[in-house]
């Protein structure tokens, strides 16, 4: 009888050893996951800025390599003889040549602006790969360089009107990993000068931003991560208006030295 009451209090014992482990197990990575969640807001500008800068410097690579490649199809092509023409003297050939070379600051336009906004999930909760996948080819964004989602124009001449990101570093949406990924948010942005007007754009990127959001059921924030505020957007109006006029007035000023 003796030995029945003893085990028994071990197996009570080891029941209660095991539940409290397993308790303090969920307790630590739920405590870990929140660190994941938590931001510095003293490096949320530097974090953004960075995000930023390597995509914009791997598009701007991929853009001069293009133009890079073009080139030299170009220069093949004019250094074809023609039967029909008499050859060319070393000089002739030397000004040919200068006259096609390509200016090196035209070869790349640099972004004046960045206009952003980050999707966030709900407070200790992530956006699931499935759900982020549904979203973002419901709202017509589709998988491409930099491995992140576009919109881009209709036609044949594709431009990128803007993008969608992953807030978590590198920032990739790649689909195959889509079933296993977990994301606290996205990054939703686009870049001026684009390929239609500066307004129209920002407009297009907002309502775009305020679906996928409604549709994930998260919180539509500025580029800090901040809930987006009517005073938010109206700055952010205000800032492409300001650089709208102040390219109009720049491409004036280059025409009016031109015919001068």
């Amino acid at each position: 009888m003796l030995e029945i009451i003893v085990l028994t209090i071990v197996i009570v014992l080891a029941f209660i050893a095991a539940s409290w482990y397993t308790h303090q197990r969920s307790q630590q990575r739920a405590n870990e996951f929140e660190r994941e969640l938590e931001i510095d807001d003293s490096q949320e500008d530097d974090s953004f800025q960075q995000r930023f800068d390597a995509l914009f410097d791997q598009e701007l690579h991929t853009q001069e390599q293009n133009l890079t490649d073009d080139t030299r199809v170009t220069d093949n092509a004019e250094s074809e003889p023609d039967l029909f023409s008499e050859p060319l003297s070393e000089e002739e050939k030397q000004a040919h040549q200068q006259a096609v070379q390509p200016e090196p600051s035209d070869a790349v336009q640099d972004w004046d602006l960045v206009i952003a906004f980050t999707i966030m999930a709900p407070e200790a909760k992530a956006f699931t790969g499935k759900a982020v996948k549904a979203a973002l080819e419901d709202h017509d964004l589709h998988f491409g360089d930099m491995q992140i989602y576009h919109r881009q124009t209709a036609g044949a001449n594709k431009q990128t009107l803007f993008s969608v990101a992953n807030i978590l570093d590198p920032g990739t949406l790649l689909p195959d990993k889509f079933v296993s990924m977990t994301t606290p948010g996205l990054l939703i942005f686009a870049r001026l000068p684009g390929p239609v007007n500066g307004m129209a754009l920002f407009d297009d990127l907002l309502d775009t931003a305020r679906g996928i959001n409604e549709q994930l059921d998260g919180l539509l924030c500025d580029e800090t991560r901040k809930p987006l505020s009517d005073s938010a957007l109206e700055a952010m109006r205000a800032r492409i208006l300001e650089y709208q006029m102040s390219a109009q007035a720049e491409s004036n000023q280059l025409s009016n030295d031109y015919f001068n």
